[in-house]
């Protein structure tokens, strides 16, 4: 990792996000590096140059409060295909997200976001790729849309329910805040968030969440998500949750600022 004796500081005018770095040096060949920061951490990577570790520290992104969706960067993702769920009348998962998905586009756009779809067709897009895409654009939030089933000998009627996965500790918050609004709009039963080791989630560098609105494969289910009232409580949750998620962030940043 280098020399971890010389730690310098940029000049504070420069970049004053990280107010402290220190190291300690665990048993055999681990070093643990504990950053304070001057702001709620948003995102990070590491990456290798040459024999230099080297740690981009992403800073949350400028909301206003009073409208915390307005010029918001986030990409919305239809999960799948390949591969997807399919409800007992034959409804794909891949055909429920993209149409759910479609409208969460427009409710962020009216509310001033910017929205850019990792796919618009029912075309097959891999994993790396939809990833890629929000990093390439450097997006503030990456929010993928599911619809949820279980394995052979699981009872569905018992075990069904409103869900939302996240990976990174900083993507809790806007899980949750995603969670209470999508169960307040759909009106099913509250399974709660849980962190999962996903491949969308896991190597993004924003926020990163993955919803489970419905279970697709309970028939009075798979029927609300080919109707537009369905499809629209579904769009509509996720972008109340990520409406309140941004209120909450400005206004602890604007805590922050006023605490100083």
């Amino acid at each position: 990792m280098g020399d971890l004796n010389w730690i310098r500081y940029g000049p504070v005018a420069q970049d004053s996000l990280v107010r402290r770095l220190e190291w300690r040096q665990e048993p055999g060949d681990e070093v643990v590096l504990d950053i304070s920061l001057a702001a709620p951490l948003w995102g990070y990577r590491a990456r290798w140059n040459r024999n230099d570790l080297l740690l981009d520290i992403r800073r949350p992104p400028p909301i206003d409060r009073g409208h915390p969706l307005k010029d918001r960067l986030i990409v919305v993702d239809p999960g799948h295909p390949p591969a997807g769920a399919t409800g007992p009348t034959g409804l794909a998962e891949r055909s429920a997200n993209l149409a759910v998905a479609l409208r969460l586009r427009d409710l962020l756009r009216n509310a001033g976001a910017r929205v850019i779809m990792t796919r618009e067709q029912d075309t097959p897009v891999d994993l790396w790729s939809r990833v890629k895409l929000a990093d390439s654009v450097d997006a503030d939030l990456l929010v993928s849309i599911h619809n949820n089933a279980l394995p052979d000998g699981v009872n569905p009627f018992t075990n069904n329910g409103t869900s939302v996965f996240y990976n990174h500790p900083r993507s809790l918050p806007l899980a949750r805040a995603i969670q209470t609004a999508l169960v307040r709009q759909l009106g099913l039963r509250d399974l709660g968030v849980a962190r999962a080791d996903l491949a969308l989630a896991r190597p993004a560098w924003m926020p990163a969440v993955l919803c489970e609105g419905l279970f697709m494969i309970l028939p009075d289910q798979e029927h609300a998500l080919r109707t537009p009232e369905g499809q629209e409580a579904y769009a509509k949750g996720v972008e109340e949750g990520i409406e309140s998620y941004l209120r909450d962030v400005a206004a602890q940043l604007a805590g922050q600022r006023g605490a100083k």
